[in-house]
């Protein structure tokens, strides 16, 4: 069966940001407290509007590594904008993706 590359791709994502490929960054160094404070607003002002209202899913306590959060920020998906640098600088993001990925499940919260 012949996929278009689109499809292809899309099914690709999660196994690269996952499978510790050549293509991979270094480890980003830990976010400053200054990161973390901007991060933590952007996440209040921005994600939240979707995340904790019921339009998107929900992103926290996930269990899914800082770089896949990184990642789908960037490139987007479905309804999820890709966010620029102008939108949010990388540093930020990163200690977005960290806060977001340390964050613990809710309670009785489906895995």
């Amino acid at each position: 069966m012949h996929r278009p590359p689109f499809r292809r791709a899309r099914l690709l994502l999660p196994g690269l940001l996952l499978c510790g490929s050549a293509f991979a960054q270094p480890p980003s160094p830990p976010a400053t407290p200054e990161a973390q404070a901007r991060a933590q607003r952007f996440y209040a002002q921005v994600c939240a509007r979707c995340h904790e209202t019921g339009i998107g899913p929900v992103i926290t306590g996930r269990g899914l590594p800082a770089a896949f959060y990184v990642a789908l920020a960037r490139s987007g998906r479905n309804a999820m904008p890709a966010f620029r640098f102008s939108d949010i600088d990388d540093p930020t993001l990163q200690a977005l993706g960290e806060y977001l990925a340390a964050t613990p499940a809710a309670p009785g919260a489906r895995p």
